[in-house]
């Protein structure tokens, strides 16, 4: 079978989005899994475990998998949801689909408002990913769809963490431009946290955003944490700034995943908002993506 080489971020995210859902479904229904696939239950485990290792791209040792949840699919009874995200992964990378299974796409489109947030937006991006390859022939999910959650939903978790800067990183923040205005920075940082809920105004181009723009280029600079939630707060809530998070995914990835919880998770949060609402968000990188550098799906922002 004809795998495309395609390693671009977008089509990445996509299939990571969906293969993140497989383990906790196939919980639920590998029974109906392996009785479709003509399969014993642990045969049909040990199959899907081969065609994880095959990075969820079928070939002919997981054939008897395949034709199983396409049957499963085709029914739309029990596992539906199991098949559409296997077999959707499979045909983001392969291009490859059984012609049968359009009306498979048409009915989990019309299925997604009834699956919970991370999995509608999954199928949803994955769906909308399959259509601007040429993989699939589908009306693509509205914008809606294709998000796991508003800004709103993300913003008062953002406004904690920049709450939770301790006095020692709004003193470091706001030194951050080789120490000069630092007294200037600091009135303006603490006057936009404690008075406008961290939110920048129109014409605020330099006190602070230039020493908060800085400090969030460094996973090592005091005051990381809470200058790249202020940063995405102001980017979900009023689009006035551009710190260009795309360019500090790339680099930045594996800080932003090192980060306790309870930051991580909303930042991851709004990261994935700006991957699901911007078409242009990583849009031309060509850079290899198997190597953990997609957006980890967040359950819960807490």
């Amino acid at each position: 079978m004809t795998v495309h080489e395609d390693h671009s971020f977008r089509t990445w995210q996509a299939v990571g989005d969906l293969v993140h859902h497989v383990k906790p479904l196939l919980a639920v229904h590998l029974g109906a899994v392996a009785e479709a696939s003509g399969l014993s239950i642990r045969a049909a485990g040990a199959a899907v475990g081969r065609l994880r290792d095959d990075h969820f791209r079928f070939a002919d040792e997981t054939a008897a998998l395949r034709e199983g949840l396409e049957a499963l699919a085709l029914t739309r009874g029990e596992g539906f949801d199991l098949a559409v995200v296997t077999l959707l992964a499979d045909v983001l990378q392969t291009r490859h689909g059984n012609g049968l299974l359009a009306e498979v796409w048409t009915e989990a489109k019309l299925r997604l408002r009834d699956w919970p947030d991370t999995l509608r937006a999954a199928v949803a991006n994955g769906l909308r990913r399959a259509v601007e390859l040429g993989a699939i022939e589908l009306e693509a999910p509205s914008d809606d769809e294709c998000l796991t959650r508003g800004a709103d939903a993300i913003a008062p978790a953002l406004l904690r963490i920049v709450r939770a800067m301790r006095p020692d990183e709004l003193l470091a923040v706001a030194a951050a431009d080789d120490g000069q205005e630092a007294e200037r920075h600091l009135a303006a940082l603490k006057e936009m946290i404690r008075h406008r809920d961290g939110i920048f105004l129109p014409d605020e181009d330099e006190y602070p955003l230039e020493v908060v723009a800085r400090t969030a280029l460094g996973a090592d600079n005091p005051g990381f944490e809470g200058c790249t939630a202020l940063l995405l707060l102001n980017l979900l809530k009023t689009g006035l700034t551009d710190p260009g998070f795309d360019w500090k995914w790339e680099r930045l990835a594996a800080a932003y995943g090192a980060l306790r919880p309870s930051a991580r998770d909303p930042i991851l949060a709004a990261i994935r908002h700006l991957y699901e609402t911007g078409p242009d968000f990583l849009g031309s990188s060509e850079a290899d993506f198997q190597a953990g550098l997609i957006i980890t799906v967040v359950d819960e922002v807490l």
